[in-house]
């Protein structure tokens, strides 16, 4: 039945709109690689308007921007969770920091590879992504420096390029995971979270190992 053109038009319903989009952008995502993305694909994979996702999002940069927030919240409530829940010396919070990026990156490949690639995203425009950063960096460097007081790793170095030295080793194994290197040095799919694991222990403790222990005064 055609509407009178004097009826008014229906309001718009659909659910949280917000989130079916950031929802459909990584399923596309998936499936083409995130570069491709285009916010009219989005919008057709949603079922909506080619302009309805303005209503929230000014551009394709935004949207990626919102992903980015929320892949950087899931990372700080891991490293959260996960620190809470370990007791031991300052490299033992280092390795478990370090494993649970690693769990982060493997078990969200998709974020991983959009929150590596900034020109995808507006960093400084956004106060939550630099927030989430900060507090895993800081954290970094917090226990490295707790690290060096208790004699585990060497005072003669900065604590900031320490915890670069980690964070960057932590990101590598990560990276070569989710871009499906680890065949070529014969890990199975099946071990790869555990070799993931050991290699950054390992790194950690060649770190540690390579320092006398005595105890910053």
């Amino acid at each position: 039945m055609l509407r009178s053109p004097c009826t008014p038009p229906r309001p718009y319903h659909h659910g949280n709109l917000r989130q079916a989009l950031i929802e459909a952008t990584l399923t596309l995502a998936e499936e083409t690689g995130i570069e491709q993305v285009s916010l009219r694909e989005v919008a057709k994979r949603v079922g909506v308007s080619s302009g309805a996702p303005f209503r929230h999002f000014a551009d394709k940069r935004a949207l990626m921007t919102a992903i980015a927030e929320e892949a950087t919240r899931q990372l700080r409530l891991m490293v959260e969770r996960d620190q809470h829940a370990c007791s031991g010396t300052a490299a033992d919070r280092l390795k478990a920091l370090g494993h649970s990026f690693l769990a982060w990156a493997t078990g969200h490949p998709t974020q991983f590879r959009l929150v590596s690639n900034r020109a995808l995203f507006d960093f400084t425009a956004s106060p939550s992504l630099a927030g989430h950063f900060a507090v895993v960096r800081e954290l970094t460097v917090q226990l490295v420096e707790q690290a060096q007081r208790e004699g585990a790793l060497p005072i003669s170095q900065p604590a900031a390029e320490l915890a670069l030295a980690l964070r960057g080793s932590a990101y590598g194994l990560a990276r070569m995971a989710v871009d499906g290197q680890l065949p070529q040095w014969h890990v199975a799919p099946s071990d790869q979270a555990a070799t993931l694991r050991r290699s950054l222990d390992l790194i950690v403790d060649a770190m540690t190992r390579a320092t006398p222990s005595t105890p910053r005064p």
